[in-house]
């Protein structure tokens, strides 16, 4: 079985400064409008099947959602689909700073 690796807050930080890293924030359109964490890419959860195609398998990302349980599923999503650089936030945008 495929896994991800759970990053805390200031890992994702660290992640992000790396060259090929892409934020997936999967919260919906609206959460996203609300407050959004910036150069992060939105892709709702629901569309995430659909639209894995505008992603790059090369890349590396980190799926982000509200509190961290959407971000879960879209990181499971993203590993069945061929993805082999996947990180997930433990933490969504409620604590992040």
């Amino acid at each position: 079985m495929k896994k991800y690796q759970t990053l805390n807050q200031i890992e994702v930080k660290e992640l992000l400064v790396q060259e090929n890293t892409v934020l997936l924030d999967v919260r919906t359109e609206e959460e996203y409008w609300e407050k959004s964490v910036r150069d992060s890419l939105n892709i709702p959860l629901h569309e995430l099947e659909e639209r894995v195609v505008e992603l790059d398998k090369n890349k590396t990302y980190i799926t982000f959602c509200r509190s961290g349980i959407r971000s879960k599923t879209a990181a499971l999503i993203l590993l069945e689909e061929g993805f082999t650089k996947v990180f997930n936030s433990q933490e969504g945008i409620l604590t992040w700073k």
